[in-house]
């Protein structure tokens, strides 16, 4: 398949270099020439130059010869221009779109007909649902691109204290519902086998089917009950004044009428702005929420979230560190680089949200899904991966019990969704033609994995 990607930033590098290292025929184009030369690093054809000139997608980057055009500049107006002239040229379309002036349309009209643009990824939207799931359930993920029904994701930081600690997985009796299916620790991220040992201070991710589990999970790996509970949050308090601060607190106090909202702001004409923005409900405070005395002052030791969204990692970073020293329960930092996110990840915020590496999966996934590769997600700044596979009774993997598949190393066939029924397998479970098997991977087993299932 070949792609055509404008804008070689963040996003469309690495969706460059997913693409790339799945095989697939890249074009890039970017102005910038930083971006141009890194980007003269993958095994992909680069041109610079405006993203939305004629004469340069047409004549220099082959438009017409394009099966999928991706606009993923830094600004929606090149993405949605760039993408009416791929459009014309008989090319599947996908653009980010982050400006709520072009992404709220007539209830009559859509994307596809206004602007040719088929589909549309949006960051500060994607990042507003991850911090959404979090205010109904603090540590659980919904999977959005797998058939998976209710399943989610729970991840918890073991303690000292934890029962599991210092014992391989398979003595330890976890829920019926429920897999652990990632290990992070320092020295890098294991796909895990009954054999490893749990040890303090892993970062675990916990799949289950069953909310019900939730009491016995937390018992079995000591996890507090603060973190699993449902709806648990009565304060949050928000950092920054950004597009995305202001979003979730308008949406919170008009979903969430008993829960207290305070925003802080260091720059008072800022504060004041946002404030008339805002409904009543949410208080606005003038200070900075790295100022140790003035969160202190506001009760930082009562909020049940903290929710660090300025438009700066660093100081997002910094507040939320500060925050959980102060005694804040639960943090979230957004972080817009994914080498940042990967330095920080274990240092004590409980959770990053990098709104450029969850827009990267959302377009990987509408350029990959194919008959057998149905969804998939990048974990760990991209060091692991979940992928869905459907099986289609002719690739030799049905009537041969799981242990005898030779399935890649450091793999993990975590979950089979077979006839909506959510089932955990074994090495005595047997795959059936239709079923859809969730497999958790590490990177660098990518290729081989997608081709023991094609």
């Amino acid at each position: 398949m070949r792609v055509l990607i404008t804008g070689a930033g963040e996003v469309g590098f690495r969706v460059a270099r997913d693409l790339v290292y799945r095989g697939h025929e890249v074009t890039l184009v970017d102005s910038n020439p930083a971006a141009v030369k890194r980007a003269q690093t993958l095994d992909a054809q680069v041109f610079q130059g405006n993203a939305a000139s004629p004469r340069l997608l047409f004549d220099e980057a082959s438009l017409e010869g394009a099966d999928i055009f991706i606009g993923v500049t830094g600004k929606d107006e090149v993405n949605i221009l760039s993408c009416i002239l791929a459009k014309q040229a008989g090319c599947n379309t996908i653009a980010r779109i982050n400006d709520s002036a072009f992404t709220d349309l007539p209830s009559e009209q859509n994307h596809q007909q206004i602007f040719g643009v088929d589909a549309y990824v949006s960051p500060d939207e994607l990042a507003m649902h991850r911090i959404w799931q979090i205010l109904s359930r603090p540590a659980l993920t919904r999977l959005e691109h797998f058939s998976v029904g209710k399943l989610r994701i729970l991840e918890v930081r073991l303690s000292d204290s934890s029962p599991s600690v210092g014992r391989p997985l398979g003595n330890i009796s976890l829920p019926p519902h429920c897999r652990i299916v990632l290990i992070a620790r320092e020295e890098g991220v294991i796909i895990p086998t009954s054999s490893d040992t749990l040890m303090p201070r892993d970062r675990i991710m916990v799949l289950l089917s069953e909310y019900s589990e939730l009491e016995a999970l937390s018992k079995v790996l000591g996890i507090p009950k603060e973190i699993t509970g449902e709806r648990n949050i009565k304060r949050i308090m928000i950092a920054g004044t950004s597009k995305i601060a202001i979003r979730l607190a308008k949406q919170v106090a008009k979903r969430y009428k008993e829960v207290e909202i305070y925003i802080t702001e260091p720059d008072k004409e800022m504060a004041e702005i946002a404030s008339s923005q805002l409904p009543e409900a949410v208080r606005v405070l003038v200070g900075s929420p790295t100022d140790r005395h003035f969160l202190r002052e506001e009760g930082i030791r009562y909020e049940d979230l903290f929710v660090a969204a300025t438009d700066r990692e660093d100081l997002n970073v910094l507040s939320c560190l500060l925050a959980k020293k102060e005694g804040a329960k639960r943090t979230v930092a957004l972080v817009y680089q994914t080498e940042l996110e990967y330095v920080v990840q274990d240092i004590g915020i409980d959770t990053l949200i990098n709104p450029k590496r969850i827009t990267v999966n959302a377009i990987i996934n509408r350029v990959t899904s194919t008959d057998e590769l149905e969804g998939m997600e990048e974990l760990e700044g991209g060091d692991a991966s979940i992928r869905e596979f459907l099986i289609n009774g002719k690739n030799g993997k049905t009537d041969t019990k799981l242990k005898d598949l030779n399935v890649p190393d450091n793999t993990l066939l975590a979950m089979i969704n077979r006839d909506g029924e959510s089932l955990f397998p074994d090495s005595e479970s047997v795959l059936q033609a239709g079923d859809h098997v969730l497999v958790f991977t590490l990177k660098n087993q990518l290729p081989e994995v997608e081709n023991f299932f094609q």
